[in-house]
């Protein structure tokens, strides 16, 4: 493959980290513009309106869009949540009042900490609240044991690779993909270096369509807004690799 090939892979592109700095109506626009695009929603119970973590009031604001628009939407789960739902506890379907319906991907995100699972209790909210939601686990953490106990859910499972554990770091090389899962690539993507790292990304997927998703460097200098313009520059490079979906 020569480094002037573009090949359409990109099922998804996830843009992470939208939050009090934006109005939620402005996603609808660029959704419209970019309608491949995915917005990844942080959520964490003890870190809720701080930066990339929206408040309660303007995930409510979301809901009411959602409802009328349709945003395509993945919920990141952080913190006690994931660690209770790894415990069986539902506590995030129970907390959060504001429809957890409206994501169409779920994201456990382990902050590289173990997490102690009961299996048979995690399988049981898994199935009765997310029954044919997929399911994204980060490869490579030490979780990996709960992903694996998904196997009954398989289906249902992707895998993303971010090997700078959510700090935007690019990889040294990234990993080929799993044979048998969905796979995204994250970590250090930036609308700056999106072209050349797709070069060396493809050379991993076998063919497979993948995801991407960016975070860190959508965002300004002084981390405190979720950069639109960069998020709009990132789906325009990010086109030529997207698959083209029919209308």
């Amino acid at each position: 493959m020569n480094g002037t090939e573009v090949r359409p892979i990109i099922r998804t592109v996830t843009v992470t980290g939208a939050d009090d700095s934006v109005r939620p109506e402005d996603l609808v626009t660029i959704q419209k513009d970019y309608p491949f695009l995915e917005f990844g929603i942080l959520l964490s119970s003890g870190q809720q309106g701080s930066s990339r973590f929206p408040s309660a009031d303007w995930l409510e604001k979301l809901h009411e869009i959602w409802l009328k628009e349709k945003l395509v939407l993945s919920a990141h789960l952080c913190g006690k949540w994931v660690k209770d739902l790894c415990l069986g506890v539902p506590s995030f379907f129970e907390e959060f009042k504001t429809g957890w319906e409206m994501f169409e991907r779920y994201q456990l995100n382990f902050q590289a900490e173990n997490h102690f699972l009961n299996e048979a209790r995690f399988l049981a909210v898994i199935g009765k609240y997310l029954d044919k939601k997929p399911i994204i686990f980060l490869a490579g953490e030490e979780n990996d044991h709960v992903f694996f106990k998904m196997e009954v859910f398989i289906a249902q499972c992707s895998v993303l690779f971010d090997l700078s554990g959510g700090a935007g770091i690019l990889p040294q090389s990234w990993p080929r993909v799993l044979r048998d899962f969905y796979c995204g690539y994250a970590g250090g993507l930036s609308p700056d270096n999106l072209q050349s790292e797709m070069q060396k990304i493809a050379q991993m997927t076998s063919g497979n369509e993948i995801w991407i998703d960016a975070e860190t460097w959508l965002r300004s200098g002084n981390d405190k807004i979720f950069d639109l313009d960069k998020v709009c520059d990132f789906a325009e490079k990010a086109k030529p690799w997207v698959i083209q979906q029919a209308t």
